[in-house]
């Protein structure tokens, strides 16, 4: 065997194996740290002292994505007003490797759910599509998708920004139809009113009546039945009750007798009572009164004020249209609506056969009792 150290090119043989190297001992004794007392530098256990490596991890070679789930897109289509049948659709995407079961839901209006469901055996890198139908119900209502609200697919939180839609807002509604049946509501109102309505409180000196005041039924509440029978929700439909009959109210309190001759005999009457008598028939327009309270932006305004957000759903321009219809149609009514029958009597305190066998009604009143407006209905306008 040569000798195991040569100058130059120098090889190792080891049972007939060769091996080549290039000056191995110059190089290990050129790599010797200073103050070394010679030879390599060795660990304590007995191994080479090596030099860590300042390289980041790198992912190993075939290694799939983490299996990741997210909303692409929400959709909500179909329907205007109650009743109607609303289709959302949630498209949902995923990424990274393996098959997973997928959960999903779609809900309104503060996590009320309409349907959440899973699907299974969903691969990666796929895009898919979710339903369902829904009927709508008065109002706004806010609709959410969303994917695995559970996170049971194991996502870190700072990746689950698109685990839920947008929220989606749709307003349904039928003013078109609630407005009609308005209508039919305050026609119905109205005559009832008319059939029960009376003048109270008059005062009769002689033949003269004066003041007053108008005694009648709500008229909201035929309106309000009508509006819930039109389907409009019971608090709206009552709202806009009240607001039709609080200017109907505003302008009755109005009304006064501003000292008409009602009536003739009490100047003069032959004994010591008066018995009840009825009025000289006087059209309602003969009366004390503001029909400016009956202004078609006033009552706008006041149905407006009464029923909220509702004022600026679809349609909801209508009620300029109604109030114009409805203040119409009694301004037109008032010159031939025609107040009788509010029967009159007082005391005679001057009469004093044979001396005075006449005399005046000082302090009379009138009887409070239904019928002083029955005549001449309403013209309703179309």
């Amino acid at each position: 065997m040569r000798s195991l150290f040569a100058f130059g090119r120098r090889r190792f043989t080891v049972g007939g194996l060769v091996v080549a190297a290039w000056g191995v001992v110059r190089e290990l004794v050129n790599a010797r740290p200073a103050g070394a007392q010679g030879g390599v530098q060795m660990q304590k256990q007995g191994g080479m002292q090596m030099q860590k490596s300042g390289a980041t991890q790198k992912s190993v070679p075939g290694a799939s994505a983490p299996f990741r789930a997210k909303v692409k897109s929400f959709d909500v289509s179909g329907g205007s007003k109650p009743g109607d049948t609303v289709t959302l659709k949630l498209t949902i995407e995923t990424t990274g490797g393996g098959t997973k079961n997928v959960p999903w839901v779609i809900s309104r209006d503060n996590d009320v759910v309409i349907k959440a469901d899973t699907k299974p055996n969903v691969a990666g890198g796929t895009t898919f599509d979710v339903s369902t139908t829904w009927t709508a119900t008065t109002g706004a209502h806010d609709f959410y998708g969303e994917v695995d609200p559970q996170n049971t697919l194991g996502e870190p939180s700072s990746q689950r920004g698109d685990n839920i839609s947008a929220r989606t807002t749709r307003v349904f509604s039928d003013w078109p139809r609630w407005l009609a049946a308005a209508k039919t509501g305050a026609k119905t109102a109205v005559s009832r009113w008319q059939a029960q309505a009376m003048l109270v409180g008059i005062t009769i000196n002689g033949p003269v009546a004066s003041g007053g005041r108008v005694h009648g039924p709500d008229i909201g509440g035929a309106i309000h039945d009508a509006l819930t029978g039109a389907g409009m929700p019971g608090s709206l439909a009552s709202q806009f009750g009240h607001a039709v009959n609080d200017t109907w109210r505003a302008w009755t309190d109005t009304i006064r007798v501003p000292g008409l001759p009602w009536y003739p005999a009490f100047a003069a009457f032959p004994g010591p009572q008066a018995p009840p008598m009825p009025n000289v028939p006087t059209p309602l327009a003969g009366l004390a009164q503001d029909p400016g309270k009956l202004a078609p932006g006033a009552l706008a305004s006041r149905i407006r004020a009464n029923i909220g957000a509702a004022k600026d759903w679809p349609g909801a321009g209508g009620i300029d249209g109604y109030a114009n219809w409805f203040s119409a149609s009694i301004l037109a009514w008032i010159p031939i609506c025609q107040i009788m029958n509010v029967m009159g009597k007082g005391r005679i305190p001057s009469f004093a056969p044979p001396y005075v066998p006449v005399g005046p009604v000082v302090a009379g009143d009138n009887i409070a009792a239904p019928g002083h407006f029955t005549g001449n209905a309403v013209p309703w306008l179309p």
